[in-house]
């Protein structure tokens, strides 16, 4: 049975892995939503529909003409280990004094970059730049047929700016998230995943488009009762930044349909092993106390999770892109 990280983290009776997972899924905000399957191998494959048959009308009396052309693809989708040793001298455990335990400190740090990386690499994994871990939505999108990429203005033109007019925001809403919603596994869409910039743009552009916000976005609750905007029922998460805490995930400066380099996405996903995407995981996550010692001077606390990233659709994933930089929006 297929969970999601939050599931996890409520299901693990053990202390030390309980910790790390709730730190985990607070970062990870995609791991409400994205479910995880257990795999008993590092490649798992499937197929994807190249072709479908055809089919016919038939006068009574007459038979049907077989039919071959029906045709698959077949996919392969790994597991890749994932993780961190967190080192602890053992004069940590002689010292008291501190604010902060120092032990604590650590392994927080080193869950919270485990989380900033994952989300990370959902969006931007290649194999191209780094063949240790799964790609992520925007390589697999680029692999899929062209209506999976969604522009609300005409071809070439420049970067939308949403709140420039009346029209602009018609355009984004109905060209533009409309269409990119139904274009998701014909408008199956578990979740939305944007940068903090866009999302507050939903808003923005509502309000200048003098609409109540009601009639498009709603709001439900996440794990830690934070808010979470919602879209047609569809959660609205911000991917947030890479580890080095400063870069977004999602730009505001990718290559717009003029090439010019203020263009931001959107990526609606559906979650399913149909058309969508799930996560594969060679288990669930460990968290491995003195794993490794170091000359008697120091402990190392093993935190690994064997995982990736699995789809064998192809219309599971939609991004809407060339939007203007919210923050250089008119309004």
């Amino acid at each position: 049975m297929a969970y999601t990280l939050a599931q996890f983290a409520k299901l693990e009776t053990d202390p030390n892995k309980k910790y790390v997972l709730r730190n985990l899924l607070r970062e990870i905000k995609a791991g409400e939503y994205l479910q995880f399957e257990d795999v008993s191998s590092l490649t798992v494959s499937g197929l994807k529909w190249r072709q479908l048959p055809s089919v016919a009308f038939r006068a009574l009396g007459d038979d049907y003409t077989e039919d071959t052309s029906g045709d698959v693809d077949s996919v392969w989708e790994g597991v890749y280990p994932f993780g961190g040793l967190v080192k602890f001298d053992r004069i940590y455990d002689k010292v008291s004094n501190t604010v902060v335990d120092p032990k604590r400190l650590q392994l927080d740090m080193k869950t919270l970059s485990m989380a900033l990386t994952f989300n990370d690499y959902l969006i931007n994994g290649d194999h191209g730049t780094d063949v240790k871990a799964f790609e992520g939505l925007k390589k697999r999108v680029s692999l899929m047929p062209t209506r999976q990429k969604v522009i609300p203005t005409a071809a070439s033109a420049t970067a939308l700016d949403v709140t420039a007019s009346a029209a602009n925001v018609n355009a984004f809403w109905g060209k533009g998230m409309d269409k990119a919603f139904e274009y998701c596994n014909r408008g199956n869409v578990d979740l939305i995943i944007t940068s903090e910039d866009m999302k507050l743009g939903l808003g923005r552009s509502l309000r200048y488009g003098n609409a109540a916000g009601g009639h498009f976005l709603d709001f439900g609750k996440d794990s830690f009762d934070r808010a979470v905007v919602q879209y047609k029922g569809a959660p609205v998460i911000d991917i947030g930044i890479k580890a080095d805490q400063s870069t977004e995930i999602i730009t505001d400066t990718e290559t717009a349909e003029d090439a010019g380099a203020d263009g931001t996405s959107m990526y609606f996903v559906s979650i399913n092993k149909e058309q969508g995407v799930v996560g594969i995981q060679l288990g669930p996550l460990e968290v491995v106390p003195e794993a490794k010692k170091d000359v008697g001077t120091a402990n190392q606390t093993l935190i690994e999770w064997v995982c990736g990233l699995c789809g064998f659709g192809s219309y599971g994933v939609v991004r809407l892109q060339n939007i203007l930089a919210p923050d250089t929006w008119t309004y």
